[in-house]
């Protein structure tokens, strides 16, 4: 029997209404709130706009074929295109974007290219975590391209069980670590599968970054962790410059300009490309709740 969340999994990625809406005018016009375009130029133009509110910024390349040549050269132009305002810039970069899966290899040579780019723009680069059954290898992945990229960043979902312990290796090491709750679903067996449960396993893990030598990147639109974060920085004497917050682009978009007025640290995360319904879809499938938006620009025609 299927969970509630993965009906809706099939039914946004996997049915006959994901072939409908991915070419539907209504599901485009959503899109267009969080994503914000197909092409390079488009991103650029979201980020001056934000970069003018006091926001930094941060680029996820939405690509539809996991060429891992495109993404390289996307990425390549969107660094060059900032024109030398890229400096704090960062690149996210999934690994199915890498071609992981058909050669490791290969992944690793893109991704050490990308961040030897990305550093001479002063920008940097982190490497994104998917579906968990990949978790070893993208960690692999990691390590062995940060070993000559030491600022190269990494993903972390805190509903997987084992990320508390790779918070502690990690926070040692003085990584850059982006903790998230996850958007990828994972049986019981390996992660914590409830909302509540979900977000007490990121303060936990929050508080082990917090309390060591990482550079901790919260992605989370909770209000109640954006305020245990302020605090758990208090606590162990972390001025506003040893974390930051990361929100998408289109989400609270207010409180992202409020915690960028009071002097901390806001990226957000600026999505585009071909694969844009793959990525609203996936986030909706992770948050049930926002099915019905999606339902009415799907069939509503006014």
């Amino acid at each position: 029997m299927r969970r509630s969340g993965d009906w809706v999994r099939w039914l946004v990625l996997g049915s006959w209404v994901a072939r409908r809406a991915a070419r539907d005018p209504g599901v485009r016009e959503l899109a267009s709130n969080y994503v914000a375009g197909q092409e390079v130029g488009d991103a650029i133009k979201v980020a001056s706009r934000l970069r003018r509110q006091g926001l930094r910024l941060g680029f996820s390349y939405l690509s539809a074929d996991h060429d891992p040549e495109d993404t390289r050269m996307v990425m390549d132009e969107l660094l060059e295109r900032l024109q030398g305002a890229s400096d704090g810039s960062e690149v996210a970069v999934k690994p199915s974007s890498l071609g992981l899966k058909e050669s490791a290899g290969r992944a690793g040579e893109v991704l050490g290219e990308l961040c030897a780019t990305a550093e001479r723009r002063g920008a940097h680069v982190t490497l994104e975590m998917q579906w968990p059954a990949d978790y070893d290898d993208v960690m692999d992945l990691y390590r062995r391209v940060r070993e000559d990229h030491p600022m190269l960043g990494i993903t972390l979902p805190a509903n997987l069980l084992r990320v508390e312990t790779e918070c502690r290796r990690l926070g040692a090491e003085g990584a850059r670590v982006r903790l998230c709750v996850g958007s990828y679903p994972a049986g019981r067996a390996v992660s914590h599968v409830t909302e509540h449960d979900k977000a007490l396993a990121l303060v936990r893990c929050l508080r082990i970054l917090m309390e060591s030598r990482a550079y901790p990147m919260l992605a989370t639109h909770d209000p109640r962790i954006i305020e245990l974060a302020q605090e758990l920085a208090l606590r162990n004497g972390r001025g506003p410059e040893s974390f930051e917050y990361q929100m998408f682009h289109g989400v609270r978009p207010l409180e992202q300009r409020r915690l960028a007025d009071i002097g901390l640290r806001c990226r957000t995360y600026i999505p585009f490309g071909p694969g844009w319904y793959g990525y609203l879809a996936t986030r909706m499938a992770a948050r049930p709740r926002i099915l019905f938006s999606y339902a009415r620009a799907l069939l509503d025609k006014r």
